[in-house]
């Protein structure tokens, strides 16, 4: 990994897809080379999981706009954004009754 002063441009970060990822880490602006899936199967533990992540990954796209922005605003002044917000509580069982 390494630190940047700040993310390169949108055009560049494209120009790079498959090759460097760019992203923030703790919000420093940080580079790496693009992951690699390792080339065997999962622990059938890890695959359990898999669908959970489906659902609390596809959940934000179905969520009201309202909704996103007050996940948003919650995650404000914090690490993550509002997306990782709502995976979290979901896969936490914070939502449930």
């Amino acid at each position: 990994m390494a630190k940047l002063t700040a993310l390169p441009s949108q055009a560049i970060i494209s120009g790079f897809k498959g090759t460097i990822d760019f992203y923030l880490y703790m919000g420093i602006p940080v580079a790496r080379k693009w992951p690699r899936s390792p080339g065997h199967r999962r622990a059938p533990a890890v695959e359990a999981q898999w669908p959970a992540f489906t659902i609390a990954s596809r959940s934000w796209g179905e969520m009201s706009e309202q909704l996103q922005m007050a996940y948003t605003e919650t995650a404000a002044g914090t690490n993550i954004s509002g997306r990782d917000l709502s995976a979290k509580a979901y896969l936490s069982g914070y939502l449930k009754s």
